[in-house]
């Protein structure tokens, strides 16, 4: 098991380094870029706000479309892992619903058989303290 007193110490040193680093570059002025004049003028800035068209399943069906071309071969490939995993979820679902069918037959009949295992045991037992108990018998009067 590690220790934690014995790393403490460069635990410590690491931890205040990071620390100071952190300090400094925060501390260190930062000067914004310049910008032409007139840089509102000329609509170089793209708002960050578009204006959404309302939901349905048209508009949908155009983003996903929209989607897969814009990514081309990587978006194809991940429409195909996103098909392969929900068909593979599927089947692993309806294997571990089998399973436990089959898990939950076992322990019934496993819970039989222990049962039955349970009262031979007994049996035993009471045979035993019977014999033990005629055996003491026998030894005080022997």
């Amino acid at each position: 098991m590690i220790s934690i007193k014995k790393h403490l110490p460069g635990i410590l040193i690491f931890l205040t380094i990071v620390l100071l680093v952190g300090v400094v570059f925060v501390s260190l002025p930062h000067k914004p870029k310049a910008e032409p004049p007139n840089f509102d003028q000329y609509n170089y800035r793209v708002s960050p706000h578009q204006v959404q068209e309302k939901s349905n399943v048209n508009t949908a069906l155009d983003d996903v479309i929209n989607l897969i071309l814009k990514q081309g071969f990587a978006g194809a490939i991940i429409v195909c892992l996103g098909f392969w995993t929900f068909r593979e979820s599927k089947l692993n679902r309806a294997t571990q619903k089998e399973n436990f069918d089959k898990f939950v037959d076992i322990s019934a009949e496993c819970s039989g058989h222990m049962a039955s295992v349970s009262a031979r045991l007994e049996n035993i037992e009471r045979e035993i303290e019977s014999s033990k108990q005629i055996q003491m018998l026998s030894n005080r009067n022997g």
